[in-house]
């Protein structure tokens, strides 16, 4: 007999994945201008609707390319901006034609502010947000999110709300949406082989469910996966089950 087969492709960021930070300072050249410190790309996953994106945003509803990155007046590499009151700023958004690119605030669940790719900042169209000063010095559960897989470059820079300091030199953040990898199915005797071309640097678990709306869970041993960049082919006995669901945990 057939077995009748429904491969389900899911992408999540583990919930304890650490996420980077971007630190708001003096810049390193000017001791009277503000500086901004950290990556300069990013990685956002597709978080499909309902799915959870990480412990800090647990309203986040999914159904974008998600990526948490967080301004901090915490500092490493730059000294500290003593009686700054800095906020963020966008100045223009490059990327797909017809994406977006979105800002998500603390406790979100939907977007705070939008804008399309080709946009660029007027006088009276500046979107920003605050940068969190003492105690926590920074926000979690922000996050950015993009509708369209794609490469989004994004200019940012930090104004000081108090005037101490002058604003930044722009800062360029490269955001990559990628698209999950396709989860390939077929039968063969009594096992089910399945495969995927994997992401370098992103780990993966194999899950299965009886019922996609029950609980998930692992398969082993495919679980903590390494992405090479390669085809990752994977065989799984029926058991005598006649249908069966899979899913890729991506993180």
């Amino acid at each position: 007999m057939k077995l009748p087969s429904f491969a389900v492709l899911i992408a999540l960021i583990a919930p304890l994945l650490a996420h980077d930070h971007i630190e708001v300072g003096q810049d390193i050249f000017n001791a009277s201008q503000l500086g901004l410190d950290g990556p300069n790309e990013q990685l956002a996953l597709y978080v499909p609707q309902g799915e959870l994106f990480s412990r800090y945003l647990p309203n986040f509803p999914g159904g974008w390319h998600a990526d948490e990155l967080t301004f901090t007046t915490e500092t490493n590499a730059l000294d500290a901006a003593e009686g700054a009151n800095p906020e963020i700023e966008i100045l223009s958004v490059s990327g797909p034609a017809g994406g977006t690119f979105a800002f998500w605030e603390v406790g979100a669940t939907s977007p705070t502010w939008t804008r399309p790719t080709g946009w660029e900042a007027t006088e009276t169209d500046h979107p920003s947000f605050a940068v969190v000063l003492n105690g926590e010095n920074h926000a979690h559960g922000r996050a950015f999110t993009m509708d369209k897989p794609g490469i989004y470059t994004v200019v940012f820079r930090a104004v000081d709300a108090t005037d101490t300091f002058a604003p930044s030199q722009n800062k360029i953040i490269l955001f990559n949406a990628k698209q999950p990898p396709q989860l390939n199915i077929e039968l063969s005797g009594d096992a089910v082989i399945l495969s995927f071309t994997s992401l370098p640097v992103l780990s993966y678990d194999l899950q299965t469910a009886e019922d996609p709306t029950e609980r998930w869970t692992n398969v082993e041993p495919f679980t903590g996966l390494s992405g090479n960049g390669s085809l990752i082919p994977m065989t799984v006995p029926r058991n005598g089950k006649l249908k069966a669901f899979f899913r890729l945990v991506e993180y």
